[in-house]
């Protein structure tokens, strides 16, 4: 019998635990995603071949899915309409959250370093936040449409932080030709990528309408995702970054597209379930930063909600309403610890600045109304 069975049923009790775990977390209106972090950790007392050489794999193969399914949500057509309503409330969020984190970085860390660490604390969590405003029934409030824009703004701006930093991260040395070849190989990416939305894609969809009825699509996906992002990370860019193009390829309503998110929606709750397993089990409780972690916490929440508040009166919302949509704003999640493996000087701060964001930014969700409604007393 091959040495790796015995390992397999702890696998399988470790994935029993994990739907276990988030189900009860998510019945108490926690993040599910917390589950997973705590089960991360709780299983770096038992040393697993298996788990150390799957792990990283599955981490990786989640962020390509992950991004992917990001692009299938933004088409450029949706784009070029948000783009019009969500700039300027999208450049204060990202100026005040990114630009402050990274120059308190500079005192710290080097420059990269501290972008990384800007782009870890800059984004809200689209999963809890989106998860929040519906559990709360909150999707029909005034501020939802603008915490729902300010979350797609941050997606595509924390894509293309990712698509230019990793590389920087894979160079052990690196000169300003260096940057103007990533900045060139991302020029070049953008224009492959759009020459086939505007003349390949639709002749494929044309020709492929009855792949949305097969069952075996599921191969046909999963493999495109791979193979591009695995060619992303070849020419020395991002996987996320060629995976998230890959996504938005495929026109929306599309039986492409329809195919894509039948046949790959469970694998993708799969697969982001064990990148927060992996990334925990790679990091020491123990050795988690509690003190300077919580210092870049508490300077993360602060800046975020100013920053949403006073992109909520820009956007044209009432101080009342803009007070909520601030504290409804506050959970980090997963395109933080996309950053966070970039790292390693950061990676523990980032990691207890999700947990703990997680935990406090739901509290604050959940006491929003309770708390504007005291500040701002209707007359």
């Amino acid at each position: 019998m091959p040495v790796f069975i015995p390992e397999l049923g702890v696998v399988g009790v470790l994935f029993i635990g994990l739907f276990l775990l988030s189900w009860l977390l998510q019945r108490w209106r926690i993040p599910a995603l917390l589950g997973f972090m705590i089960a991360g950790f709780l299983i770096q007392s038992y040393p697993s071949r298996l788990m150390e050489s799957f792990l990283p794999i599955a981490g990786e193969i989640a962020v390509w899915l992950l991004f992917f399914f990001v692009g299938l949500e933004y088409s450029p057509e949706h784009l070029k309409r948000l783009s019009k309503s969500i700039a300027k409330p999208g450049l204060i969020d990202f100026g005040i959250n990114f630009g402050v984190v990274t120059l308190l970085g500079l005192c710290f860390s080097s420059p990269l370093e501290s972008a990384i660490l800007g782009g870890a604390l800059y984004p809200s969590s689209t999963a809890i936040v989106a998860r929040l405003l519906l559990d709360y029934g909150r999707l029909a409030s005034a501020e939802a449409e603008l915490l729902l824009g300010l979350l797609i703004f941050e997606d595509i701006v924390g894509v293309v932080l990712l698509g230019f930093l990793t590389p920087l991260t894979m160079e052990g040395t690196w000169s300003y030709v260096f940057i103007l070849s990533i900045v060139g190989a991302l020029l070049g990416v953008l224009f492959v990528f759009w020459g086939l939305y505007r003349w390949f894609v639709p002749w494929l969809a044309r020709i492929a309408a009855p792949v949305g009825d097969e069952p075996l699509t599921v191969f046909l996906t999963l493999g495109l995702v791979l193979a591009i992002g695995a060619a992303g990370h070849g020419i020395g860019l991002s996987g996320a970054l060629t995976s998230f193009l890959l996504g938005v390829l495929l026109p929306e309503g599309s039986e492409l597209y329809k195919a894509a998110e039948k046949s790959l929606a469970p694998i993708r709750e799969l697969s982001v379930g064990l990148f927060f397993l992996a990334l925990s089990y790679s990091v020491e409780i123990a050795k988690l930063p509690l003190g300077r972690g919580i210092g870049w916490l508490l300077l993360a929440l602060a800046l975020k909600g100013i920053s949403t508040f006073w992109a909520a009166r820009v956007w044209g919302l009432q101080p009342r309403t803009a007070l909520r949509a601030a504290l409804s704003f506050l959970p980090k999640g997963e395109f933080s610890l996309l950053f966070g493996t970039l790292t390693e000087y950061w990676r523990s701060v980032i990691l207890l600045s999700v947990i703990k964001s997680s935990i406090l930014g739901t509290a604050a969700f959940a006491a929003a109304g309770n708390i504007t409604r005291r500040l701002f007393p209707k007359r």
